[in-house]
């Protein structure tokens, strides 16, 4: 047999054996009767989770999490980026979804400021104190397997790490360029995952997930600058002040990381697509806004519900009965107009966008330090 034909053959039992098992798995090839519902598969495979960088933004992911309860889908394995990290630790560890809204709820977030004259504004000492005290110091404690997505900062690759220290690797991930000082960890110079992936669905590969459910938080690309130009100075600075307005040099700053972010977001899950992708726009939510915990939770729960429903992970809520104008007992001077009931918008997800031929390196770490 030729070394041409000998391949060919090899080929061909290789595409079988893939379509066997993937079709055996329900997954949509255009043939007629080889397929299950998205509801079937969230429940007969292995589901990964992603849960995206943020900041306060990612509170959202707790809502997500209500919202996956609320349709019985059973997460196998977590992976995440900076505060994304942090939430999907948490449930990790067998938190549920009100366990997460109470501890969040309940942290005074200036116990987390211990300001540093290096490089960054903040040390990360305090916050790796507050984590300590919710979760296991290992990974190898956690209910569920985890991977947190990092960035080194000196080679510029994707680093994820699924074991050892699980409290640096939170803190590493979280180390917002600026806000944060980077983390050493296991022979690298560690900082937030969000610089190179915000939205890690590649992640979960490593984990082994056949059905994966994202939630992005990214700061959307299109925003509109308020106009406070008509506010006193005082308001302006208190405004400041309370982190409810942004300085003016920090809002271009922030704000082009945030483009920068939303496109190189876009690009990498163009070429790893999520079954399922919640999508949260939030609108007026920045990545400071921590005084807005319960509004941002309510809202990631509404977009869940609403992304859900349209992909038939839940059933859309049932509407009230019309009275039959034939049959009902009115009044004259009762009105005959039926009561109208509220319905969920289903939104596509359609975040799929132009791919880049060049993916950056992605490095995974899996000794313990």
């Amino acid at each position: 047999m030729s070394a041409r034909v000998l391949f060919a053959h090899h080929l061909r039992t290789h595409v079988a054996t893939y379509l066997s098992k993937h079709l055996a798995a329900g997954i949509n090839y255009g043939c007629y009767g080889c397929t299950m519902s998205l509801k079937q598969r969230s429940r007969q495979q292995r589901v990964g989770l992603i849960l995206s960088g943020g900041g306060a933004r990612g509170f959202a992911h707790i809502g997500v999490l209500r919202a996956l309860e609320q349709a019985n889908v059973r997460v196998d394995v977590i992976a995440g980026t900076s505060m994304g990290a942090i939430v999907g630790a948490f449930y990790a560890n067998g938190y549920d979804a009100a366990a997460i809204t109470n501890i969040v709820k309940n942290i005074s977030w200036r116990n987390i400021i211990d300001f540093s004259l290096q490089s960054g504004v903040l040390k990360g000492e305090k916050l790796h104190a507050l984590l300590e005290t919710h979760l296991p110091t290992r990974f190898s404690a956690l209910v569920k397997p985890l991977a947190v997505t990092t960035t080194d900062i000196e080679t510029g690759e994707e680093v994820f790490i699924t074991d050892g220290d699980l409290i640096t690797a939170l803190r590493a991930s979280s180390c917002f360029p600026g806000a944060f000082e980077p983390v050493k960890f296991q022979g690298r110079l560690l900082a937030d995952g969000g610089i190179v992936n915000n939205l890690p669905v590649n992640a979960v590969s490593f984990l082994n997930a056949s059905f994966t459910i994202a939630s992005n938080t990214t700061p959307p690309r299109h925003m509109v600058f308020p106009d406070d130009s008509d506010d006193h100075w005082w308001e302006r600075m208190m405004a400041t002040v309370k982190l409810e307005r942004r300085n003016p040099v920090a809002q271009m700053m922030i704000r082009s990381t945030d483009i920068m972010q939303s496109i190189l977001t876009d690009i990498h899950y163009s070429m790893h697509p999520a079954d399922v992708l919640v999508r949260h726009l939030m609108p007026g939510m920045n990545l400071e806004s921590f005084r807005h915990v319960e509004d941002i939770i309510a809202l990631g729960e509404q977009e869940a519900f609403q992304t859900f429903v349209a992909v038939g992970l839940l059933e859309p809520p049932a509407l009230p009965a019309r009275a039959d104008p034939l049959t009902a007992n009115t009044s004259p001077d009762a009105s005959t107009q039926p009561a109208e009931g509220s319905q969920h918008e289903s939104k596509a997800n359609t975040n799929n966008k132009d791919a880049n031929e060049n993916a950056p390196n992605r490095i995974s770490l899996s000794k313990d330090s």
